[in-house]
Parts: C-alpha cells; structure tokens; sequence
C-alpha cells in the first residue's frame, strides 16, 4: 500500500506531496532522501533505486532535475516491481506536464504544481488494477523493463479469450480503439496464415511501422504488444528492403 509520494528537486525540495497515511515528517525525510541520492551519485555516478526501513520501503525514480519517491508497505516481489513503476511513470508524468525549464524556474514555488493530483491519481489506479490481476506477475515484468527504457514508448495487455484489454500504456498519438481493434484481429490472422503456409504456431512477430516497431508475443490467453522507437532494433532489414521502388516510364514505337 502506498503511503505518501514525494516530487524533490536536486537540491531536496518538495515540490509535490501527495499523503495517504501520514507517518513521517516529509520535510525532515525529503532532506535525508536527497543527502542519500547526492551521496551515492558522487560514489562513480552510482543511483539508488530502493530504500528498505522496518515497515516501509521508498522505491526512488531520477528523472533529470527530480526525484520521485514513492513510500510504500510492499508485502511480495511483484507488489516491489509495481511501485518502481509507478516511481517512474509518475516522474515521466512530472517532466512531460511541466518540463525541466519550467521546473528549474520555479524551484522554490510549489504552488505551480498543485494541478499533478490528476495524473497521480490515474497513474496510481491504473497499476492498482494491475496487482488485482491472477496473472500480475507475468504482466509487471513487461511494465518494470517498459517504465525504464526510454525506447519502450508503449505496452498493450490483451486478453484474447475475453476480447478486452486487461492494462495499457500507450503514446498519446496512438487511439486506444484502434489498438483495440487491431489486437482482437492480429493472432486470429497469423493463425490463419501459420495455417496457409504450413509454418506451424506463430507465438511472436515483429512490425515495422512508419514511427514505430510492434512487438507481439503470446502467452496462453495473453497477447502482449509493446511499441518501440525505431532506435531500439536499428535497422534489423537489409538496405535494399527500405529503398522506394523506382517507376520508370517505358515507350513503345507503334
């Protein structure tokens, strides 16, 4: 259960809070967080991504001017990967609404960030739903590699026997509807076409889109897609397969 998320600028301000039990005094702690992270980033640049005291743990994310801290009583290994990603995506949430200009301007007025409670709350309901899930320790290890590697930029959980989605992170250029639609139809395609060729069961394949790679995998009734940067794979086809087809005019003399 989480017990209080912290926002702190480098130098160990809070510029956000958000309290569920109040069990510390988050000035007195902010300033011990922040003299631990400076400690272990002089030790060869090292980063600390957990703190575990007695009866809670706080799960660090570093997202460039801020730490984003989640304080939690985690009883289980999943519900430990859980927290992580929420210290991540809500420190990608914080930097995305008001950028590292905005942030190293307005250092000191925490008033300017009162309107994060939004994304805090759907940000911390949607991994919620995740840990009410039967099959969440297979689905956190794909969100924990997804919230830290800036080339993930998405991940679809889809439940092929019950058609609907079961989590979601996608870019905001993205419809989820269209994604929808696209998983309830992608492995009943390639199912039929492993049937065509006589290829056998296709369980992953690979996309290449104009901005993006898909990935799919299944596993049982799951069909995982995450979306990658072009940067992630690099350029995994030949040369020639990307080169434009070149249409040259032939002339007949009648």
């Amino acid at each position: 259960m989480i017990k209080s998320f912290l926002i702190l600028n480098s130098a160990g301000v809070p510029l956000y809070t958000k309290t569920i039990e109040k069990v510390f005094d988050e000035t007195l702690v902010s300033c011990f967080l922040s003299a631990i992270q400076s400690f272990a980033q002089g030790m060869e640049n090292a980063c600390i991504d957990k703190i575990d005291m007695d009866k809670m743990t706080f799960f660090y994310a570093f997202k460039g001017p801020i730490y984003s801290i989640i304080v939690a009583e985690a009883i289980d290994e999943v519900e430990n990967r859980v927290y992580r990603i929420i210290a991540e995506k809500l420190g990608s949430a914080f930097i995305d609404k008001y950028s590292i200009k905005f942030i190293d301007d307005n250092s000191i007025n925490i008033n300017c960030y009162s309107d994060f409670d939004d994304e805090y709350d759907k940000i911390t309901s949607d991994f919620y739903n995740l840990l009410a899930m039967s099959q969440r320790d297979f689905i956190s290890e794909f969100f924990v590699r997804a919230a830290s590697d800036k080339d993930i930029l998405g991940l679809v959980v889809y439940d092929l026997e019950n058609d609907k989605f079961i989590a979601h992170d996608i870019p905001k250029d993205i419809s989820k509807n269209s994604f929808e639609s696209f998983s309830a139809m992608f492995f009943t395609f390639i199912d039929r076409l492993a049937k065509e060729l006589n290829a056998g069961k296709i369980d992953e394949t690979l996309i290449r889109a104009k901005n993006y790679w898909i990935g799919a995998v299944r596993k049982a009734n799951l069909a995982v897609f995450m979306i990658f940067s072009h940067k992630f794979f690099g350029n995994i086809l030949p040369d020639f397969v990307g080169k434009p087809l070149e249409t040259k005019q032939s002339s007949y003399n009648i």
